[in-house]
């Protein structure tokens, strides 16, 4: 029973949610890229991001939570670390392991089929682990600034699939990346107003810490509705880009998105004025803005998958 439980704390602390919304994302960014160009991908190649995007994704997830522990013995004490179940030190040099790993592994997703190394994606996802490791030492102490640390990361998902295996087209996943980089601002400003409770007494600065919950969820909205203008632009190529998602499945699914994240802002705004319970507070910003938005953002990864087979 021990070594049960011990397997599935490795299982939860590496996030499998993430992390399959990590691969998922990469391999839509790499087809979607491969349409456009009209290259057709290996097998070694696909099998090379969905690994190196599961070992950068699971580390960043494992390190994570190594320097979340103050907050979450408060907010979370049933997962794996604040429980005991997995050691901190052991968590820590997995975690480091596997992003190491995960650097190596885009250097070479490119090997098999031209003998090439691709430095720039091995650049790119050492840069990602670099601000992986400041936002989990320092994000939390510094406001927005640690908000657009993670935005960066989740952004650069589709872009770095397409870099992976196209190394030298810079800007085909640039639009999409960057809408979703925006985006992903006001959602960790969201997350972070659910967990405003625990990190005051952990000590972190984050922007709901520093200008109240509902504050900071106005400035959360003003992203979400900026993702609203920048989305159409991979469609339609407008300021110049090339149009590479031009077909139904990305314009429904993203417009899909787009709503769902105005919705979940709303009910989730709605209970923080209806009440002063922090359990149900608490509860809404789990229900919508972690549960739901992560849902449709797998929803709007699934019609991107469409999107790559679209003629």
């Amino acid at each position: 029973m021990k070594t049960e439980s011990t397997v599935m704390a490795w299982f939860r602390i590496a996030r499998p949610p993430i992390v399959f919304i990590s691969c998922l994302g990469v391999v839509v960014g790499a087809l979607n890229s491969a349409s456009y160009l009209g290259v057709k991908l290996s097998l070694f190649q696909l099998f090379m991001i969905i690994v190196g995007s599961a070992f950068l994704s699971a580390g960043l997830m494992i390190h994570n939570d190594v320097t979340d522990l103050r907050s979450d013995r408060v907010n979370r004490p049933y997962k794996p670390l604040p429980s005991g179940r997995i050691d901190l030190g052991v968590a820590r040099t997995t975690g480091l392991s596997l992003m190491i790993l995960a650097v190596v592994v885009s250097i070479f997703v490119n090997f098999l089929d031209n003998g090439l190394l691709n430095w720039k994606c091995g650049l790119l996802t050492l840069v990602v682990v670099l601000i992986g490791l400041y936002y989990n030492h320092f994000g939390k102490y510094k406001g927005i600034l640690g908000n657009v640390a993670v935005a960066f990361g989740v952004g650069a998902i589709p872009y770095w699939g397409s870099l992976a295996v196209f190394p030298d087209e810079l800007f085909i996943m640039f639009p999409l990346a960057f809408a979703i980089f925006v985006q992903e601002i006001g959602r960790e400003i969201m997350v972070n107003a659910g967990d405003i409770n625990g990190d005051m007494k952990a000590g972190y600065r984050t922007l709901p810490v520093l200008l109240g919950r509902r504050r900071s969820m106005y400035v959360a909205l003003i992203f979400y509705l900026g993702f609203i203008p920048l989305f159409p632009i991979p469609y339609f190529g407008w300021l110049g880009a090339d149009a590479v998602l031009h077909g139904p499945f990305y314009l429904v699914g993203a417009s899909a998105f787009a709503f769902s994240l105005l919705l979940t802002w709303f009910l989730t705004f709605r209970v923080v004025l209806m009440t002063d319970d922090e359990s149900r507070i608490w509860d809404a910003f789990e229900r919508y803005e972690r549960t739901g938005t992560r849902l449709m953002v797998i929803f709007f990864q699934f019609m991107l998958l469409m999107e790559a087979f679209y003629p």
